[in-house]
């Protein structure tokens, strides 16, 4: 199931491979079947593609047809929920809903159950999945049927055979104009967390913007000095090309989920095995990090640069960022159980143990 979640953003047309003519034929016919009995519950079912190897089974609108609908370049977040055929004896092979996957008995605790933020292109989605959310606005919940080569195709994804057709339920929660308005809500989500937690009388210690080199704020990444151990001649700090060994716990900033860590006890509490290894480092193992001054395009978590500049050994922090100081503004999927969406603000925690000598 999880690799379906990042398959389902990233299956451009390369990966639909059509079947051969007969392999259409069987699925059609299934499809068509399983209208006939849809179409008892859903009399308003109705084809998407002229072979009827699309269907809109059920659209629920939530406001009225001239209500902004996603367009190409722009971004969409989105619920998602897909089974097999034949319904009567349906699998479930994806789900963005914890509460369903617990009710399935499919529910693991490694993966991160949210909705999907997608860039919405034709040449990034699916067929079905793209022709879907065009016909949708802010709020609506559609059902449809495809067949494979809209979906999965010949190569098939985790629990979802080779040209197998699917149905699947979306619904939309939000639609940005384009990248700049995915940048913006992402910063609103950032000020929100750093505002929300510097109000909180509880803590002790407040998030600041974190500086570069030259002392000037940076924009967009915020630093917590939980435990900043003052400079001194004799105390280590880090300079560029110093390798740090850290211990680190990561975390999506919007709903707290654990993203990856290197530290036993989190990678524990969170479902996770002791035994495997993370960034080829075994857990309870330090991280090490080749530490910059200037914030290397070719680092891969900007955000550590920036963060440990001028810290001592013995240092702990814990720093909130954009996606310019992370993955990027197009994300990852390298963990298909915790995929990092477009424009995703991210918190880490690093404890900076010493440099390695």
């Amino acid at each position: 199931m999880p690799a379906a979640m990042a398959a389902l953003v990233l299956l451009a047309s390369r990966c639909a491979e059509n079947p051969s003519e007969s392999w259409q034929d069987t699925e059609l016919q299934l499809i068509k079947s399983t209208v006939k009995v849809l179409k008892v519950r859903f009399p308003a079912a109705t084809p998407i593609e002229e072979d009827s190897s699309l269907w809109i089974i059920h659209h629920g609108k939530k406001v009225a047809e001239s209500v902004k609908k996603p367009q190409d370049e722009g971004y969409v977040e989105f619920g998602y929920h897909g089974e097999l055929l034949p319904i009567s004896r349906s699998v479930v092979y994806q789900t963005t809903d914890s509460l369903e996957a617990r009710r399935l008995g499919t529910f693991a605790a490694t993966t991160h159950y949210a909705p999907i933020f997608s860039f919405y292109h034709k040449d990034y989605m699916q067929a079905a999945l793209y022709k879907a959310l065009g016909r949708m606005s802010e709020g609506d919940t559609l059902t449809v049927l495809s067949a494979s080569w809209h979906a999965f195709g010949a190569t098939g994804t985790t629990g979802v055979a080779a040209n197998t057709p699917v149905i699947f339920t979306i619904t939309l929660n939000e639609i940005l104009a384009n990248a700049d308005s995915a940048a913006a809500r992402e910063q609103l989500m950032l000020k929100e967390y750093v505002d929300a937690y510097n109000s909180d009388g509880n803590n002790a210690a407040q998030f600041v913007p974190a500086k570069d080199s030259t002392g000037a704020p940076l924009p967009n990444i915020y630093v917590c000095y939980l435990d900043a151990v003052p400079l001194t001649d004799s105390t280590p700090y880090a300079k560029t090309g110093d390798v740090l060994n850290l211990k680190y716990t990561g975390y999506y900033l919007r709903d707290g989920f654990l993203l990856d860590s290197n530290v036993g006890k989190d990678v524990y509490a969170a479902g996770w095995s002791v035994d495997t290894t993370s960034s080829t480092s075994a857990y309870q193992t330090y991280y090490k990090h080749t530490f910059s001054k200037a914030l290397l395009s070719t680092t891969s978590i900007k955000a550590f640069d920036a963060a440990l500049l001028n810290l001592a050994a013995g240092s702990k922090i814990e720093v909130v960022f954009t996606s310019d100081y992370g993955y990027g503004a197009a994300g990852t999927t390298t963990s298909a159980a915790r995929p990092i969406y477009p424009y995703t603000p991210l918190r880490f925690r690093i404890s900076f143990a010493s440099i390695v000598e």
